[in-house]
Protein backbone atom coordinates (compact mmCIF):
# COMPACT_ATOMS: atom_id res chain seq x y z
CA UNK A 1 0.00 0.00 0.00
CA UNK A 2 2.79 2.69 1.11
CA UNK A 3 4.89 1.57 -2.58
CA UNK A 4 0.93 2.33 -4.41
CA UNK A 5 1.13 5.60 -2.60
CA UNK A 6 4.58 6.55 -3.54
CA UNK A 7 3.67 5.57 -6.96
CA UNK A 8 0.85 7.94 -7.08
CA UNK A 9 2.55 10.41 -5.61
CA UNK A 10 5.68 10.91 -8.31
CA UNK A 11 2.98 10.69 -10.80
CA UNK A 12 1.02 13.50 -9.61
CA UNK A 13 4.62 15.74 -9.14
CA UNK A 14 5.48 14.51 -12.93
CA UNK A 15 1.91 15.88 -13.78
CA UNK A 16 2.61 19.26 -12.34
CA UNK A 17 5.93 19.11 -14.23
CA UNK A 18 4.75 18.99 -17.09
CA UNK A 19 2.37 21.10 -16.29
CA UNK A 20 4.20 23.80 -16.07
CA UNK A 21 6.68 23.24 -18.23
CA UNK A 22 4.18 23.39 -21.04
CA UNK A 23 2.85 26.58 -19.69
CA UNK A 24 6.31 28.00 -19.37
CA UNK A 25 7.47 26.56 -22.93
CA UNK A 26 4.36 28.62 -24.19
CA UNK A 27 4.74 31.36 -22.49
CA UNK A 28 8.44 31.99 -24.08
CA UNK A 29 7.40 30.83 -27.55
CA UNK A 30 4.56 33.45 -27.39
CA UNK A 31 6.37 36.23 -26.25
CA UNK A 32 9.79 35.37 -28.33
CA UNK A 33 7.18 34.82 -31.04
CA UNK A 34 5.62 37.97 -30.82
CA UNK A 35 8.75 40.00 -30.58
CA UNK A 36 10.01 38.52 -34.03
CA UNK A 37 6.67 39.05 -35.78
CA UNK A 38 6.21 42.45 -34.74
CA UNK A 39 9.79 42.85 -35.70
CA UNK A 40 9.69 41.59 -39.15
CA UNK A 41 6.25 42.77 -39.66
CA UNK A 42 8.15 46.66 -39.27
CA UNK A 43 10.62 45.96 -41.12
CA UNK A 44 8.77 45.21 -43.86
CA UNK A 45 6.63 48.21 -43.90
CA UNK A 46 9.64 49.96 -43.48
CA UNK A 47 11.24 48.69 -46.88
CA UNK A 48 7.88 48.68 -48.98
CA UNK A 49 7.28 52.80 -47.31
CA UNK A 50 10.47 53.58 -48.29
CA UNK A 51 10.50 52.25 -51.85
CA UNK A 52 7.00 53.15 -52.73
CA UNK A 53 8.26 56.98 -51.97
CA UNK A 54 11.68 56.80 -53.99
CA UNK A 55 9.67 55.38 -56.98
CA UNK A 56 7.00 58.45 -56.29
CA UNK A 57 10.17 60.43 -56.54
CA UNK A 58 11.15 59.16 -59.79
CA UNK A 59 8.03 59.23 -61.44
CA UNK A 60 8.12 63.49 -61.07
CA UNK A 61 9.70 65.59 -63.26
CA UNK A 62 11.86 68.02 -60.86
CA UNK A 63 11.49 70.38 -63.88
CA UNK A 64 8.13 70.28 -64.48
CA UNK A 65 6.74 70.95 -60.39
CA UNK A 66 6.84 74.55 -60.61
CA UNK A 67 5.07 75.08 -63.55
CA UNK A 68 2.33 72.81 -62.94
CA UNK A 69 1.62 74.83 -60.14
CA UNK A 70 1.97 77.89 -61.93
CA UNK A 71 0.28 76.93 -65.13
CA UNK A 72 -1.83 73.81 -64.29
CA UNK A 73 -1.93 70.18 -65.56
CA UNK A 74 -0.62 69.41 -69.20
CA UNK A 75 -0.65 65.86 -70.88
CA UNK A 76 2.66 65.04 -69.07
CA UNK A 77 1.00 65.85 -65.18
CA UNK A 78 -2.46 63.60 -66.22
CA UNK A 79 0.70 60.48 -67.01
CA UNK A 80 2.60 61.30 -64.11
CA UNK A 81 -0.61 61.13 -61.98
CA UNK A 82 -1.43 57.62 -63.38
CA UNK A 83 1.85 56.25 -62.78
CA UNK A 84 1.78 56.89 -59.05
CA UNK A 85 -1.95 55.88 -59.10
CA UNK A 86 -0.23 52.31 -60.34
CA UNK A 87 1.97 52.61 -57.45
CA UNK A 88 -0.55 53.16 -54.53
CA UNK A 89 -2.66 50.69 -55.92
CA UNK A 90 0.27 47.48 -56.15
CA UNK A 91 1.71 48.57 -52.90
CA UNK A 92 0.60 46.08 -50.98
CA UNK A 93 -1.22 47.92 -47.73
CA UNK A 94 0.19 51.71 -48.96
CA UNK A 95 -2.70 54.28 -47.78
CA UNK A 96 -2.11 57.34 -49.15
CA UNK A 97 0.83 58.69 -52.11
CA UNK A 98 1.11 62.05 -52.62
CA UNK A 99 3.72 65.09 -53.61
CA UNK A 100 3.87 68.10 -51.69
CA UNK A 101 5.94 71.56 -51.98
CA UNK A 102 6.95 72.33 -48.79
CA UNK A 103 6.96 76.75 -48.37
CA UNK A 104 6.59 78.96 -46.01
CA UNK A 105 3.07 79.66 -45.67
CA UNK A 106 1.88 75.43 -46.19
CA UNK A 107 2.20 72.58 -48.28
CA UNK A 108 1.21 73.41 -52.22
CA UNK A 109 -0.16 70.13 -53.68
CA UNK A 110 1.26 68.59 -56.34
CA UNK A 111 -0.03 65.68 -56.87
CA UNK A 112 -2.35 63.60 -54.49
CA UNK A 113 -3.77 60.49 -55.39
CA UNK A 114 -6.29 59.56 -52.41
CA UNK A 115 -9.03 57.98 -53.69
CA UNK A 116 -11.97 59.65 -51.68
CA UNK A 117 -10.91 62.96 -50.80
CA UNK A 118 -7.76 64.01 -53.13
CA UNK A 119 -6.28 67.05 -52.71
CA UNK A 120 -6.18 69.41 -56.16
CA UNK A 121 -3.16 70.55 -58.01
CA UNK A 122 -1.92 74.13 -56.43
CA UNK A 123 -4.26 73.73 -52.75
CA UNK A 124 -2.01 74.54 -49.87
CA UNK A 125 -2.58 72.76 -46.38
CA UNK A 126 -1.78 74.41 -43.82
CA UNK A 127 0.41 72.83 -41.35
CA UNK A 128 -0.54 71.35 -38.28
CA UNK A 129 1.05 71.28 -34.78
CA UNK A 130 2.59 67.83 -34.72
CA UNK A 131 3.73 69.19 -38.70
CA UNK A 132 5.49 72.21 -37.47
CA UNK A 133 9.16 70.59 -35.82
CA UNK A 134 9.48 69.10 -39.18
CA UNK A 135 9.25 72.33 -41.68
CA UNK A 136 12.64 73.70 -41.28
CA UNK A 137 14.07 70.47 -41.98
CA UNK A 138 11.54 70.37 -45.15
CA UNK A 139 12.46 73.78 -45.76
CA UNK A 140 15.84 72.89 -46.15
CA UNK A 141 15.43 69.93 -49.01
CA UNK A 142 16.77 67.68 -45.96
CA UNK A 143 16.27 63.60 -46.75
CA UNK A 144 13.99 62.66 -43.35
CA UNK A 145 13.28 59.64 -41.49
CA UNK A 146 10.61 57.30 -41.72
CA UNK A 147 7.88 59.05 -38.57
CA UNK A 148 5.15 56.61 -37.18
CA UNK A 149 1.69 58.72 -35.59
CA UNK A 150 -1.54 57.51 -35.01
CA UNK A 151 -4.16 59.44 -35.29
CA UNK A 152 -7.91 60.41 -37.04
CA UNK A 153 -6.30 58.80 -40.40
CA UNK A 154 -5.10 55.28 -38.68
CA UNK A 155 -1.68 54.18 -37.96
CA UNK A 156 0.81 55.20 -40.24
CA UNK A 157 4.68 54.80 -40.83
CA UNK A 158 5.16 57.80 -42.91
CA UNK A 159 8.26 58.56 -45.37
CA UNK A 160 9.24 61.74 -46.80
CA UNK A 161 11.73 61.58 -50.60
CA UNK A 162 12.98 64.84 -51.74
CA UNK A 163 12.78 65.41 -55.08
CA UNK A 164 15.90 67.37 -56.30
CA UNK A 165 16.43 69.10 -59.75
CA UNK A 166 19.37 69.97 -61.86
CA UNK A 167 21.27 72.10 -59.12
CA UNK A 168 20.59 69.75 -56.21
CA UNK A 169 17.42 72.00 -55.09
CA UNK A 170 14.65 70.49 -53.39
CA UNK A 171 11.50 70.81 -55.64
CA UNK A 172 9.05 69.11 -53.76
CA UNK A 173 8.30 65.83 -51.32
CA UNK A 174 6.99 62.49 -52.49
CA UNK A 175 5.26 61.20 -49.39
CA UNK A 176 4.15 57.58 -48.55
CA UNK A 177 1.98 56.21 -45.82
CA UNK A 178 1.65 52.83 -44.96
CA UNK A 179 -1.17 50.97 -42.40
CA UNK A 180 0.17 49.40 -39.34
CA UNK A 181 -3.05 48.90 -38.28
CA UNK A 182 -2.31 45.12 -38.81
CA UNK A 183 0.31 44.16 -36.32
CA UNK A 184 -2.21 43.63 -33.93
CA UNK A 185 -4.26 41.81 -35.81
CA UNK A 186 -1.32 39.58 -36.99
CA UNK A 187 0.02 39.43 -33.42
CA UNK A 188 -3.40 38.29 -31.61
CA UNK A 189 -3.99 35.15 -34.39
CA UNK A 190 -0.43 34.60 -33.62
CA UNK A 191 -1.07 34.51 -29.78
CA UNK A 192 -4.19 32.79 -30.26
CA UNK A 193 -2.50 29.26 -32.36
CA UNK A 194 0.38 29.13 -29.42
CA UNK A 195 -1.83 29.64 -26.20
CA UNK A 196 -4.12 26.54 -28.57
CA UNK A 197 -1.08 24.63 -29.36
CA UNK A 198 -0.04 25.06 -25.77
CA UNK A 199 -3.37 24.43 -24.12
CA UNK A 200 -3.75 20.78 -26.67
CA UNK A 201 -0.62 19.80 -25.25
CA UNK A 202 -1.55 20.24 -21.69
CA UNK A 203 -4.78 18.22 -22.44
CA UNK A 204 -2.61 15.36 -23.34
CA UNK A 205 0.03 15.72 -20.51
CA UNK A 206 -2.66 15.34 -18.71
CA UNK A 207 -4.72 12.26 -20.03
CA UNK A 208 -1.02 10.76 -20.09
CA UNK A 209 -0.92 11.65 -16.51
CA UNK A 210 -3.90 10.05 -16.03
CA UNK A 211 -3.28 6.88 -17.67
CA UNK A 212 -0.74 6.40 -15.98
CA UNK A 213 -2.82 6.31 -12.85
CA UNK A 214 -4.75 4.41 -13.96
CA UNK A 215 -2.80 1.44 -14.89
CA UNK A 216 -0.84 1.78 -11.48
CA UNK A 217 -3.98 0.86 -10.20
CA UNK A 218 -4.71 -1.63 -12.53
CA UNK A 219 -0.82 -2.69 -13.13
CA UNK A 220 -2.34 -6.42 -14.04
CA UNK A 221 -4.69 -5.47 -16.40
CA UNK A 222 -2.16 -5.37 -19.63
CA UNK A 223 -4.37 -5.35 -21.99
CA UNK A 224 -6.66 -2.76 -21.28
CA UNK A 225 -3.12 -1.13 -20.63
CA UNK A 226 -1.61 -1.37 -24.28
CA UNK A 227 -5.83 -0.60 -25.62
CA UNK A 228 -5.61 2.90 -23.78
CA UNK A 229 -1.99 3.46 -25.28
CA UNK A 230 -3.43 3.01 -28.80
CA UNK A 231 -6.06 5.39 -28.45
CA UNK A 232 -3.65 7.49 -26.59
CA UNK A 233 -1.28 7.41 -29.83
CA UNK A 234 -4.53 8.07 -31.74
CA UNK A 235 -5.25 10.78 -30.06
CA UNK A 236 -2.10 12.12 -30.24
CA UNK A 237 -2.22 11.51 -34.28
CA UNK A 238 -5.52 13.60 -34.46
CA UNK A 239 -3.91 16.43 -32.88
CA UNK A 240 -1.27 16.71 -34.89
CA UNK A 241 -3.43 16.23 -37.73
CA UNK A 242 -5.63 19.15 -36.03
CA UNK A 243 -2.26 21.37 -35.93
CA UNK A 244 -1.62 21.02 -39.53
CA UNK A 245 -4.55 21.91 -40.67
CA UNK A 246 -4.06 25.22 -39.02
CA UNK A 247 -0.75 25.25 -40.40
CA UNK A 248 -2.48 24.47 -43.82
CA UNK A 249 -5.21 27.71 -43.17
CA UNK A 250 -2.02 29.97 -42.81
CA UNK A 251 -1.11 29.64 -46.27
CA UNK A 252 -4.01 30.33 -48.35
CA UNK A 253 -2.16 28.70 -51.86
CA UNK A 254 -1.93 25.35 -50.14
CA UNK A 255 -4.55 23.78 -48.62
CA UNK A 256 -4.03 20.47 -47.58
CA UNK A 257 -0.13 20.43 -48.63
CA UNK A 258 0.76 18.92 -45.09
CA UNK A 259 -2.08 16.16 -44.82
CA UNK A 260 -0.81 15.09 -48.46
CA UNK A 261 2.57 15.01 -47.98
CA UNK A 262 2.23 13.29 -44.74
CA UNK A 263 0.58 10.31 -46.64
CA UNK A 264 2.91 10.22 -49.06
CA UNK A 265 5.88 10.47 -46.69
CA UNK A 266 3.65 7.49 -45.07
CA UNK A 267 3.78 5.34 -48.71
CA UNK A 268 7.09 5.77 -49.33
CA UNK A 269 8.48 4.91 -45.88
CA UNK A 270 6.51 1.52 -45.92
CA UNK A 271 8.07 1.16 -49.84
CA UNK A 272 11.36 1.42 -48.29
CA UNK A 273 11.10 -1.35 -45.35
CA UNK A 274 10.94 0.50 -42.47
CA UNK A 275 8.40 -1.05 -39.56
CA UNK A 276 4.95 0.32 -38.70
CA UNK A 277 6.29 2.01 -36.17
CA UNK A 278 8.60 4.20 -37.84
CA UNK A 279 5.77 4.41 -40.88
CA UNK A 280 3.54 6.04 -38.24
CA UNK A 281 6.49 8.20 -36.56
CA UNK A 282 7.52 9.69 -39.96
CA UNK A 283 3.92 10.41 -40.98
CA UNK A 284 3.16 12.21 -37.32
CA UNK A 285 6.74 14.56 -38.35
CA UNK A 286 5.48 15.09 -41.88
CA UNK A 287 2.65 16.52 -40.78
CA UNK A 288 4.87 19.11 -39.10
CA UNK A 289 7.30 19.87 -41.31
CA UNK A 290 5.80 23.49 -42.25
CA UNK A 291 5.06 24.49 -38.47
CA UNK A 292 7.43 27.26 -38.97
CA UNK A 293 5.10 28.91 -41.45
CA UNK A 294 3.01 30.25 -38.77
CA UNK A 295 5.19 33.02 -38.06
CA UNK A 296 5.66 34.02 -41.27
CA UNK A 297 4.14 37.41 -42.35
CA UNK A 298 -0.01 36.80 -44.16
CA UNK A 299 1.30 39.56 -46.69
CA UNK A 300 4.80 37.94 -47.93
CA UNK A 301 3.30 34.23 -47.12
CA UNK A 302 0.28 34.90 -49.42
CA UNK A 303 1.82 37.40 -52.29
CA UNK A 304 0.57 35.68 -55.20
CA UNK A 305 3.61 37.64 -57.60
CA UNK A 306 6.78 36.65 -57.58
CA UNK A 307 8.62 37.16 -54.35
CA UNK A 308 11.38 39.68 -53.95
CA UNK A 309 15.06 38.26 -52.55
CA UNK A 310 14.14 39.79 -49.19
CA UNK A 311 10.73 38.06 -49.17
CA UNK A 312 12.35 34.50 -50.22
CA UNK A 313 14.76 34.93 -47.24
CA UNK A 314 11.75 35.17 -44.84
CA UNK A 315 10.11 32.38 -46.58
CA UNK A 316 13.29 30.08 -46.28
CA UNK A 317 13.31 30.87 -42.57
CA UNK A 318 10.52 28.72 -41.72
CA UNK A 319 12.41 26.05 -41.51
CA UNK A 320 14.73 27.76 -38.20
CA UNK A 321 11.20 29.36 -36.86
CA UNK A 322 9.85 25.76 -37.14
CA UNK A 323 12.67 23.99 -35.33
CA UNK A 324 12.47 26.69 -32.74
CA UNK A 325 8.61 26.08 -32.01
CA UNK A 326 9.14 22.36 -31.69
CA UNK A 327 12.34 21.72 -30.42
CA UNK A 328 11.35 21.25 -26.93
CA UNK A 329 8.90 18.54 -27.33
CA UNK A 330 10.39 15.82 -25.43
CA UNK A 331 7.24 13.16 -26.44
CA UNK A 332 8.63 13.02 -29.46
CA UNK A 333 12.07 14.61 -29.78
CA UNK A 334 12.86 13.74 -33.65
CA UNK A 335 9.47 15.58 -34.80
CA UNK A 336 12.09 18.79 -34.97
CA UNK A 337 14.21 17.32 -38.17
CA UNK A 338 11.30 17.71 -40.00
CA UNK A 339 10.28 20.88 -40.10
CA UNK A 340 14.36 22.21 -39.62
CA UNK A 341 16.03 19.76 -42.69
CA UNK A 342 13.62 18.98 -45.25
CA UNK A 343 14.66 21.69 -47.37
CA UNK A 344 18.40 20.27 -47.55
CA UNK A 345 19.42 18.77 -50.87
CA UNK A 346 22.06 15.71 -50.97
CA UNK A 347 24.37 18.29 -53.38
CA UNK A 348 24.69 20.31 -50.14
CA UNK A 349 22.98 23.31 -51.82
CA UNK A 350 19.91 23.30 -49.54
CA UNK A 351 18.85 25.11 -46.22
CA UNK A 352 18.81 26.21 -43.67
CA UNK A 353 22.31 24.30 -43.17
CA UNK A 354 23.76 22.99 -46.55
CA UNK A 355 24.02 19.65 -45.18
CA UNK A 356 25.13 16.93 -47.92
CA UNK A 357 23.88 13.40 -48.29
CA UNK A 358 23.76 11.21 -44.99
CA UNK A 359 24.62 14.39 -43.18
CA UNK A 360 20.10 14.92 -43.62
CA UNK A 361 18.34 12.85 -41.31
CA UNK A 362 16.39 10.00 -42.98
CA UNK A 363 13.01 11.12 -42.43
CA UNK A 364 13.59 14.82 -44.06
CA UNK A 365 15.13 12.89 -47.10
CA UNK A 366 11.86 10.99 -47.62
CA UNK A 367 10.02 14.40 -46.84
CA UNK A 368 12.15 16.56 -49.43
CA UNK A 369 10.78 13.93 -52.11
CA UNK A 370 6.75 14.05 -50.75
CA UNK A 371 7.04 17.45 -50.84
CA UNK A 372 8.59 18.15 -53.96
CA UNK A 373 6.10 16.28 -55.40
CA UNK A 374 2.55 17.68 -54.23
CA UNK A 375 4.32 21.25 -54.80
CA UNK A 376 4.06 20.10 -58.31
CA UNK A 377 0.94 18.15 -58.35
CA UNK A 378 -1.69 19.69 -56.71
CA UNK A 379 -3.90 23.49 -57.89
CA UNK A 380 -3.31 26.14 -56.64
CA UNK A 381 -5.51 29.44 -57.10
CA UNK A 382 -2.70 30.56 -59.37
CA UNK A 383 -1.98 27.09 -61.56
CA UNK A 384 -3.38 24.17 -62.22
CA UNK A 385 -0.88 21.20 -61.08
CA UNK A 386 1.50 19.65 -63.09
CA UNK A 387 0.63 16.94 -65.64
CA UNK A 388 1.33 13.95 -63.87
CA UNK A 389 3.94 12.00 -65.84
CA UNK A 390 5.82 15.78 -66.08
CA UNK A 391 6.06 15.30 -62.66
CA UNK A 392 7.42 12.03 -62.26
CA UNK A 393 9.90 12.85 -64.91
CA UNK A 394 11.06 16.27 -62.74
CA UNK A 395 11.15 13.69 -59.67
CA UNK A 396 13.64 11.67 -61.60
CA UNK A 397 15.79 13.86 -63.30
CA UNK A 398 16.31 15.34 -59.31
CA UNK A 399 17.51 12.14 -57.95
CA UNK A 400 20.75 12.50 -56.16
CA UNK A 401 21.21 16.70 -56.22
CA UNK A 402 18.36 17.89 -55.49
CA UNK A 403 16.74 14.44 -53.87
CA UNK A 404 18.49 11.71 -52.27
CA UNK A 405 18.38 8.92 -54.94
CA UNK A 406 17.21 5.94 -53.25
CA UNK A 407 14.10 7.30 -52.22
CA UNK A 408 13.50 8.55 -55.31
CA UNK A 409 13.70 4.74 -56.47
CA UNK A 410 11.00 3.78 -53.90
CA UNK A 411 8.83 6.70 -55.07
CA UNK A 412 9.23 5.73 -59.34
CA UNK A 413 8.21 2.01 -58.24
CA UNK A 414 5.04 3.67 -56.15
CA UNK A 415 4.41 5.82 -59.36
CA UNK A 416 4.93 2.94 -61.81
CA UNK A 417 2.06 0.89 -60.12
CA UNK A 418 -0.01 4.35 -60.47
CA UNK A 419 -0.09 5.31 -56.16
CA UNK A 420 0.25 8.96 -56.78
CA UNK A 421 -1.64 9.47 -59.18
CA UNK A 422 -5.20 11.49 -58.36
CA UNK A 423 -8.57 9.98 -58.47
CA UNK A 424 -9.67 12.47 -60.69
CA UNK A 425 -6.73 12.57 -62.88
CA UNK A 426 -8.15 11.77 -66.66
CA UNK A 427 -4.77 13.52 -68.28
CA UNK A 428 -3.73 17.07 -68.81
CA UNK A 429 -2.07 19.45 -66.51
CA UNK A 430 0.31 21.71 -67.17
CA UNK A 431 4.00 21.01 -68.75
CA UNK A 432 5.20 24.42 -67.67
CA UNK A 433 8.98 23.31 -66.79
CA UNK A 434 10.36 24.15 -63.49
CA UNK A 435 14.24 24.67 -63.16
CA UNK A 436 14.86 24.76 -59.65
CA UNK A 437 11.79 22.96 -57.75
CA UNK A 438 12.53 24.42 -55.06
CA UNK A 439 12.70 28.00 -55.46
CA UNK A 440 9.96 28.58 -57.48
CA UNK A 441 7.59 25.76 -55.71
CA UNK A 442 9.01 27.67 -52.39
CA UNK A 443 5.52 28.61 -51.00
CA UNK A 444 4.54 24.76 -50.65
Amino acid sequence: MEKQKNREGRLRRLLIVWVLLAVVMATAITVTGTSILSSQIRKDREQTVTGAAKLAAAEVSSARVNEWLENGKDAAYAQTFERLKDILENTPYLKYLYVYQIREDGCYVVFDTDPEEPGNLGDVQEFDESFLPLVPDLLAGKSMDIMESNDAFGWLMTKYEPIYNAKGECVAYAGADISMDEITHYTRNYVILIVSIAAVFLVVCVLIGSRMQISSHKAGELERLREQQQRDKQLLREIIESFAKVIDMKDSYTQGHSSRVAKYTAMLAKELGYDEETVEQYYNIALMHDIGKVSIPDQVLNKPGKLTDDEFDVIKSHTVRGQDVLKSISLMPDIVVGAEAHHERPDGKGYPKGLKGEEIPRVAQIIAVADTFDAMYSDRPYRKRMNYDKAISIIHDASGTQLTEDVVDAFMRLAEKGEFRAEDDVGGGTFEDISNIHKNQEKE
